[in-house]
């Protein structure tokens, strides 16, 4: 499979709904990207500019741009997350598409003795369209990531479930403003 079809039905995955999210109807992620085809993704502008000048950056090219799905590796994921799911001996907490099932992967199958740090958009500054979630070992000296998107309102929930690619750190890295301004229009940030 094609890394834009997955990254796609990753946008386009329903993770549900919550009383405490704030998304109404058709108000989450996923909602939105449900209406949209894959050309629909592909056609958006890369980067569009507000009348004040903010820039966003589409999330699907800029995940396009900058990761390579590795589809063997998100099969192990899927198969470990699987194996002996509810079996109370081999496997008593069950597994899932969460932080700490999938930093177990990643710990067993790629990065055995390091750190597994969570990386989410969310709490940065940027201008993607959506925010991202990432699983990693050391940044640059490594280059497979577990990555997922948020699809919902709440930031705390509504993520799709988590895929193995390769990364381009300097790309998927490249997500703040100042990369972007657009002096035609105006500089994005201003001091009074």
């Amino acid at each position: 499979m094609k890394t834009e079809t997955v990254i796609y039905k990753m946008l386009t995955e329903n993770t549900g709904k919550h009383f405490l999210d704030s998304g109404g109807e058709y108000g989450r992620h996923w909602q939105r990207n449900q209406k949209k085809s894959l050309n629909d993704f592909k056609k958006e502008k890369y980067i569009s500019y507000d009348a004040d000048g903010y820039a966003t950056k589409s999330l699907f090219h800029h995940l396009d741009e900058s990761i390579e799905y590795l589809p063997e590796e998100t099969k192990m994921l899927n198969d470990w997350i699987k194996k002996d799911k509810y079996d109370p001996f081999k496997n008593p907490n069950g597994r899932d598409h969460v932080i700490a099932d999938v930093s177990d992967f990643m710990n067993e199958y790629f990065y055995p003795n390091d750190k597994i740090y969570c990386h989410y958009t969310y709490n940065d500054e940027n201008i993607l369209s959506q925010n991202f979630q990432i699983l990693h070992s050391t940044v640059y000296e490594t280059d497979k990531v577990a990555l997922c998107t948020h699809n919902g309102c709440d930031a705390r929930g509504g993520m799709s479930d988590y895929k193995i690619f390769k990364v381009d750190w300097d790309m998927l890295l490249n997500y703040t403003a100042d990369y972007y301004e657009n002096e035609e229009i105006k500089p994005l940030y201003q001091t009074a």
